[in-house]
């Protein structure tokens, strides 16, 4: 199979030492060796999330941890609110709605950030809430939420916990969840950790632990006392994705290695090297505060499909489209792991070449 340039939202390029480690033999989990490994994992996990506060690695797509998250931190019959920005806004409501727990949406003009205020009035309105839900980047747009300010109204809730899914956004704009009052924050490996496809990952406050030892949700696979007290002694309660825990390990270390601001600057600058090259061409980024290396792109004279199918069939290059009535209209680029200059300057050459052909 000939290789497809990936400039989309994941999967990802991954560079060559870190697809080795998935080469390597299977090893047994339950021994001395494997604790070692985890341990050093999941203290370098609190390190990427920049939190003080455990985080957990399950088997699973980010979508399993976003679900781990309601089903651990909520009990049917309880309200919360989701802000709804895009797809991944409106799954925090689709999975609430799916466990029986009262659903108030908050929802934002597509390609826009919610408001801060916004929440503060329904939050007023319905003092009862159990659980803010946010997205940092909401993907299917581009737009970065100000979850500082949101987190600021509530922790005036104090029976309320604030639930951030930063699957996107995670390594690539700041986040400090202890110190913007995130009680739970959910991510996956197939963004900006750079891995394939396969692992969750759920950092977990104390107050969210309070929740979830009240919870009528709570299930046997992602029960999140198995994990964080199986977390304490290097292990986990069922079998890990062995290949991928090995990647990540040596994700985790060359981040350490780089620097956590080191690693989000050279996203940024891969970012705004793209939009430059978009802009110099005519194109119009879609979000009003866009997040980094998620870039939506608003198509008004021609077909946005086309774009995607040319440039996947023709250059070999895969950029991300977008589904139901956005289908012509929008189309997304993703700078996210192994991506360099030179990958950008190429992927801008087609995208000019397939406009030209298709207008």
């Amino acid at each position: 199979m000939k290789h497809k340039l990936l400039m989309v939202l994941g999967p990802v390029e991954i560079e060559k030492d870190i697809l080795k480690e998935a080469a390597k033999p299977q090893e047994y989990m339950r021994t001395e060796d494997y604790t070692e490994k985890w341990l050093r994992i999941f203290e370098n996990l609190k390190y990427v999330f920049q939190t003080r506060n455990p985080v957990v690695v399950f088997a699973s797509s980010g979508t399993g941890a976003m679900e781990a998250a309601v089903t651990n931190a909520l009990s049917s019959s309880e309200r919360a609110i989701c802000i709804n920005g895009g797809t991944f806004g409106k799954r925090w409501g689709e999975i609430c709605k799916k466990h029986s727990i009262e659903t108030t949406e908050l929802t934002v003009e597509f390609g826009k950030s919610p408001k801060a205020e916004d929440v503060r009035n329904l939050l007023a309105q319905y003092p009862d809430t159990k659980a803010v839900f946010a997205t940092l980047n909401e993907t299917s747009s581009g737009a970065l939420t100000d979850i500082k300010s949101i987190g600021e109204i509530i922790k005036n809730y104090p029976d309320t916990l604030f639930i951030v899914d930063c699957v996107s956004g995670l390594l690539t704009d700041e986040f400090l969840p202890d110190e913007w009052g995130v009680d739970i924050a959910v991510s996956a490996s197939q963004k900006a950790f750079a891995l394939p496809p396969g692992l969750g990952f759920m950092s977990v406050s104390s107050k969210a632990l309070e929740f979830a030892k009240k919870s009528d949700l709570r299930n046997f696979y992602f029960d999140i006392f198995d994990y964080v007290n199986n977390a304490k002694r290097g292990q986990t309660p069922f079998t890990p994705a062995v290949s991928l825990v090995n990647q990540l390990d040596k994700r985790l270390e060359k981040i350490k290695k780089e620097g956590l601001e080191n690693y989000r600057l050279r996203y940024k600058k891969n970012t705004e090297f793209l939009r430059e090259g978009l802009k110099k061409s005519g194109l119009k980024i879609l979000a009003e505060h866009p997040a980094n290396c998620t870039t939506a792109v608003m198509t008004n004279d021609f077909d946005a499909s086309r774009v995607v199918k040319i440039m996947r069939e023709k250059y070999n290059i895969e950029i991300a489209p977008s589904g139901g009535g956005l289908k012509t209209k929008l189309f997304r680029i993703g700078n996210y792991g192994n991506i360099t200059e030179k990958d950008i300057k190429k992927c801008l050459k087609a995208l000019t070449k397939t406009i030209e052909e298709i207008k």
